[in-house]
């Protein structure tokens, strides 16, 4: 699994699960943000990853961070 802003290079490299990330700098978190929101996006972007990883998938399947 990847957590990437570049879904395609991790579909080019054979990863199966990709959850898109913030931006390319910083794909886990948001420094624009507060301490208190980031640290709730950073949480967010975890539970979507291990939620991904209970999930039967094909190649390539790209997922996304719901609000």
């Amino acid at each position: 699994m990847f957590v990437t802003a570049l879904p395609t290079i991790a579909q080019m490299v054979g990863a199966n699960r990709i959850l898109r990330g913030v931006s390319i700098t910083h794909p886990t978190g948001d420094p624009s943000l507060g301490a208190g929101e980031e640290r709730d996006l950073r949480v967010a972007i975890v539970r979507r990853a291990l939620e991904m990883l209970t999930v039967e998938v094909g190649s390539g399947t790209v997922w996304e961070l719901e609000p």
